[in-house]
């Protein structure tokens, strides 16, 4: 049995608890939302007060500045805004149904912070504009691209809007294509003309409802599995969040690469053996890549996800593969995934070797 890794996820329901706890609690939420008052005030703590918190305290906090956000409003942690957020939790199945019911997205950082401060409600909040990356087409536009003869790669965007701190400023986009759309891009680019490994991808938008992402990255992954039969492995680009600089990039040559994090879903809740396999080619690709640069993936991380295991259940080679973190730069995850691309076309060409095809199709 394979160890699950101490990640972001946590098992606390084997499923969607009870409807009727859902209902339970979405009436005691809506009747504390009729009880206190728009203007309830609440007494601010004063500077003197801060001066007689420990001073741990005060750098943990300085260290993790999320979690002065996550402490003050609890609804951020638990509508898991700032990670992937696919727990079998009570309290994302409570968010996701009570949303609806109070108006609110718990999903979106605008929307958890007008319910949070009722003053910007009242406001319009101008979102972050990025910039279109050549070849990538409008934000928002659905866009298929390879060659669809005997295609081996299928390379697509759950969360899409994604993006890199130290190149667009921002963590998100919301709505829009983020840096890993750029990422991916570059990630094809370097299978096919320098490896010659035919791939498609899609730039589908997946993540304007952010607790819907993997069912309609699922769509997607449907559809290029069913125009490409041949598909040998499948790829859902990411970024990372929660991590530190230092634990960010690695230096190859002189050069500053972004690092790697393979993310297979697993049986956890629901029946679906055949997630061994995807974790079996998630170990392949990891240790060749660290054979070749050593510390560049940081291994495989098995996960307790909702959604049929970020769609894995799709495709025996499926993989989640988180490139650089909010840390990095969009040009460090480049560099890092035109690396990959060699591994994955070594891998793919011994499997179509072993299996008698010709490896040079």
């Amino acid at each position: 049995m394979y160890s699950v890794s101490a990640g972001r996820c946590r098992k606390v329901f084997p499923g969607r608890p009870p409807l009727k706890i859902i209902a339970i609690l979405s009436l005691l939420l809506l009747g504390l939302i009729k009880v206190i008052p728009a203007g309830f005030p609440l007494q601010p703590l004063g500077l003197d007060a801060v001066k007689e918190v420990p001073g741990w305290i005060l750098d943990s906090f300085q260290a993790k500045p999320l979690n002065i956000i996550t402490g003050t409003m609890p609804i951020c942690r638990w509508s898991s805004l700032f990670e992937d957020g696919d727990t079998c939790t009570v309290m994302g199945s409570f968010l996701d149904s009570t949303g609806a019911v109070g108006g609110v997205n718990f999903f979106s950082p605008t929307g958890v912070l007008q319910s949070q401060i009722p003053l910007l409600g009242a406001v319009d909040i101008i979102g972050a504009e990025p910039g279109v990356a050549p070849g990538l087409g409008e934000p928002g536009e659905k866009l298929i691209t390879g060659n669809s003869e005997e295609c081996l790669v299928c390379i697509y965007n759950t969360h899409t809007g994604e993006t890199y701190r130290l190149t667009d400023g921002v963590d998100r986009l919301d709505g829009r294509q983020g840096g890993v759309v750029a990422v991916a891009a570059a990630f094809q680019a370097a299978l096919e003309e320098d490896q010659g490994i035919k791939t498609t991808r899609s730039d589908q938008i997946h993540d304007q409802v952010y607790n819907l992402s993997y069912s309609e990255s699922k769509k997607t992954a449907r559809e290029l599995l069913d125009a490409h039969p041949h598909t040998r492995a499948i790829f859902d680009i990411h970024r990372d969040s929660d991590k530190a600089r230092e634990q960010s990039i690695i230096n190859i040559d002189g050069q500053v690469y972004a690092t790697l994090l393979f993310i297979v879903g697993s049986d956890s809740c629901s029946s679906w053996p055949g997630w061994r396999q995807n974790y079996a080619f998630a170990q392949e690709l990891s240790k060749g890549i660290n054979e070749k640069f050593p510390g560049l993936s940081q291994g495989v991380r098995v996960k307790e996800g909702l959604h049929r295991a970020y769609n894995q259940h799709l495709h025996p080679h499926a993989v989640l593969l988180e490139v650089g973190t909010t840390e990095n730069s969009c040009e460090e995850a480049i560099r890092s995934v035109q690396l990959l691309a060699g591994v994955v076309a070594e891998a793919i060409n011994a499997e179509r070797i072993a299996a008698g095809v010709d490896s040079s199709i």
